[in-house]
């Protein structure tokens, strides 16, 4: 599998997840909100990264970034280029899914440097007690069952469940009237799914070079072996006048 190395030299500012989330002391301790956001932009970026036929090298804090300053840029130092078996390629997401799981247990857990995945599957529920309650389900499938679901697509249908309950709760109580339009007009009516596809377009612009080089390659070198055919028949034809 080819390797890349992200580049980061578009962005100003920029910090390892492993002095962000305070792991040196020398930020302080990030509260289990600041995590949390923190973990639903990193799930992001990785599906973006997979999508994109490539999967993570490292999920060491020291191997990924914060830049800009900012939560929601989060960048993968290396990317592995995925082989095109389906099943090679299922295998190394659910991989990186586990793997990025175990990343931010060992941070909501403050205990990083000493997780083993073993001793973590097998004492799950220990864990589970020092994180966020609405997220330890997900945990438990991917560290339990194996389950390959990204933190973003579980945290999209709760939200989207949780709205539903509450849209029926307001029903049962005061039937189709004013109260459900209040539901709406709140903006709660609307379950956003915001991917971060336009900042990791910028992070990961790498891969989409590539891709498109590769592609642009695919087609002008067959244009240009024809367009070389077109002029040799050309001369030929005039010269043979």
């Amino acid at each position: 599998m080819s390797t890349v190395i992200t580049n980061g030299n578009d962005f100003n500012e920029t910090i390892t997840l492993y002095e962000w989330s305070g792991c040196d002391g020398k930020y302080g301790v990030r509260s289990e909100e600041e995590l949390k956001s923190t973990f639903l932009n990193l799930d992001k970026a990785l599906h973006y990264v997979h999508n994109h036929g490539y999967c993570v090298k490292s999920f060491s804090p020291l191997e990924i970034e914060l830049l800009n300053n900012s939560i929601k840029y989060i960048k993968f130092n290396t990317l592995l280029e995925m082989p095109t078996d389906y099943s090679v390629q299922a295998e190394l997401k659910r991989e990186d899914i586990f793997n990025s799981a175990c990343l931010q247990i060992g941070l909501y857990t403050n205990s990083l440097r000493y997780l083993k995945k073993d001793f973590l599957i097998e004492h799950f529920e220990e864990f589970a007690k020092n994180i966020p309650a609405d997220v330890v389900p997900y945990y438990r499938g991917i560290i339990e069952r194996g389950a390959s679901v990204y933190l973003s697509e579980y945290d999209f249908e709760k939200r989207k469940k949780d709205l539903e309950n509450m849209e029926n709760q307001v029903n049962d109580a005061g039937g189709y009237g004013s109260n459900k339009v209040l539901v709406k007009t709140n903006g709660l009516g609307i379950v956003k799914d915001n991917s971060n596809e336009s900042i990791n377009d910028k992070i990961y612009k790498q891969i989409n070079g590539l891709k498109d080089s590769a592609f642009i390659n695919y087609l002008l070198i067959p244009t240009l072996l024809l367009l070389t055919g077109v002029i040799i028949g050309f001369i030929v034809l005039v010269l043979g006048k």
